[in-house]
């Protein structure tokens, strides 16, 4: 009996530690899930952001290029004058 005792403790403490830190591991996951998805979405909105930023600069550089033909061609005119 003496034996059993000896042994089964431990082993009783060994198993519930496990048992523990195993539902400890699942309520961190649990977290680290909820950021990542967070962040996710926050990337999204970022990138979505930068992308009508990006389309915004293309228009303005179109512009400005058109508008710089444009004096291009009258600048020649003039000099020729």
């Amino acid at each position: 009996m003496h034996d059993v005792i000896t042994v089964g403790v431990p082993v009783l403490a060994i198993l519930f530690g496990i048992l523990f830190n195993q539902r400890g591991l699942d309520k961190l996951e649990a977290r680290l899930d909820n950021r990542v998805n967070g962040l996710e979405a926050r990337m999204d909105r970022m990138q979505a952001d930068l992308t009508g930023r990006i389309d915004r600069i293309q228009a303005d550089l179109t512009r400005f290029y058109q508008i710089l033909g444009e004096h291009g061609g009258k600048i020649e005119l003039l000099s020729k004058k």
